[in-house]
């Protein structure tokens, strides 16, 4: 290929303009554009976008601190505790919301306040010692040191008493929500109500939670599909259980509003039954709490 004439002699036209230059006085712009160097123009920076990466958040040797979520006591309504019956060491607590599982350990405490040098104080407060709870009233002929025991008790959530029991009349398998039929509905469809407060059964070792009965003596629910979202919502395996399967003829037992009352059992019985007590304010909480 022949090579390209110096062009000393030629003349050009500018791209800007229209004026003649002389050739080799002619420069390319970053368009494209033959100009004359006269009528250069630089490219305007705010064309030239630089790239950017992301800003820098983690740090490269990172020394988070270690510590677990604080657990800490939950107040209960004035007079949270109610006995079941005389003779009975049975407990239903009032606990709105709670949100605990079957089998949950629980502690009760009273009043803040100081301890003795050899344990809880006893009501009324001592103010002495080091910082602590008072136990709660007693309720019932059962002392608050029963109840507010250190150690907690394991719960049942809802009141499983008086006993309210049927039979099932289908065998179940483990995530059936559809057609759970009753043999005996009676007992049960008399805790439910218009405004779909929670109920719970006990089969074998497994809740189930409800809202309603239905006209058919079944768990009120509408299909598998609105389970998300319909309010006679049908939840298997809930409290902390795991949902199993049942054979027809297994033992169905009520379990009475299990999202607002639990219940233990302590050593002293009581006198009356059905007596509310333990004054305000009283927590509900772990053994131990943390900072």
């Amino acid at each position: 290929m022949g090579k390209y004439a110096s062009g000393k002699h030629a003349i050009a036209i500018s791209d800007r303009s229209g004026l003649r230059f002389p050739y080799r006085e002619m420069v390319k712009e970053w368009n494209g554009m033959w100009v004359h160097y006269t009528e250069y123009e630089p490219k305007q920076p705010q064309l030239e976008l630089a790239v950017i990466g992301a800003d820098g958040i983690g740090l490269e040797h990172p020394r988070p601190e270690q510590r677990a979520t604080p657990t800490v006591p939950v107040m209960l309504p004035e007079n949270p505790f109610e006995t079941y019956t005389a003779g009975s060491g049975l407990i239903f607590v009032h606990s709105p919301s709670h949100r605990r599982n079957e089998a949950d350990t629980v502690r009760f405490r009273g009043v803040p306040d100081q301890s003795t040098s050899t344990g809880n104080s006893q009501f009324p407060p001592t103010n002495n010692g080091a910082p602590g709870f008072s136990n709660c009233r007693d309720v019932d002929g059962i002392p608050g040191s029963s109840i507010c025991a250190a150690s907690g008790y394991a719960i049942d959530v809802g009141k499983g008493m008086p006993l309210r029991q049927t039979t099932l009349v289908d065998a179940l398998d483990d995530s059936q929500t559809t057609g759970i039929k009753l043999t005996n509905a009676t007992a049960f469809s008399a805790v439910t109500t218009n405004d779909f407060l929670r109920q719970a059964i006990m089969i074998d070792n497994e809740l189930i939670r409800y809202t309603t009965i239905a006209a058919d003596n079944s768990l009120g629910q509408v299909s598998p599909e609105a389970t998300a979202i319909n309010p006679n919502v049908v939840t298997r395996g809930a409290y902390g259980t795991t949902a199993a399967t049942h054979n027809a003829g297994a033992t169905v037992t009520l379990i009475e509003d299990p999202d607002n009352y639990f219940q233990f059992t302590q050593a002293t019985n009581a006198s009356v039954g059905g007596i509310q007590g333990g004054g305000f304010p009283v927590s509900a909480g772990p053994v131990t709490i943390t900072p």
